[in-house]
């Protein structure tokens, strides 16, 4: 499901200039040269920004976010024409193989079914100068236990690789690295 935030085409336009400093993704651009990765299926993609850096490194990259107005940002990137993009969320991508699946920034805790643990919501209001819209998003978040995660891949027929704290938020969040055997 689409988070509000993403949801609406002015909030969706306003997302990179929110948040401009994306080297975040700099240890995760690392670890798809660390995996010889050669496609990617970018799972919750948002405006595309990890996207179309894996794609100037010449990875083939499948972008798909819930989000149409989102898709609609990315699109409109230069170098767009590089990235498949589908509007949907995993289970509306069609037949398919790559070498790595990435979910980066909240993705992962966006899937809120089944809820076992609280979640938590954040509200953001928006007033555009322009003509004084005001528009409000709500964002609500399910963080996981590591625990619970590597339960959850392994149920649904992952192999668990490892484990890494995640490079931008040490000791706080995790990269969890599986295979499917096969």
């Amino acid at each position: 499901m689409a988070d509000d935030g993403f949801g609406h085409p002015r909030l969706a336009a306003i997302y990179d200039p929110l948040d401009p400093d994306r080297s975040d993704l700099d240890a995760y651009l690392r670890m798809a040269e660390e995996f010889e990765a050669r496609q990617d299926l970018d799972i919750g993609c948002g405006a595309g920004v990890f996207a179309l850096l894996l794609a100037d490194r010449g990875i083939d990259v499948i972008g798909i976010d819930p989000a149409q107005p989102s898709i609609d940002v990315a699109r409109a990137k230069p170098g767009s024409e590089r990235v498949r993009w589908i509007c949907g969320d995993a289970t509306a991508l069609p037949p398919l193989q790559v070498d790595l699946a990435t979910t980066t920034a909240n993705v992962a805790q966006e899937i809120a079914d089944p809820v076992s643990r609280p979640l938590v919501t954040f509200r953001w209001t928006h007033v555009f100068g322009a003509d004084g819209q005001v528009l409000t998003s709500d964002s609500t978040l399910r963080f996981r236990e590591r625990d619970e995660v590597e339960t959850d891949l392994v149920a649904h027929g992952y192999e668990l690789q490892g484990v890494r704290d995640a490079p931008d938020r040490p000791g706080n969040e995790f990269v969890f690295l599986a295979r499917r055997p096969g």
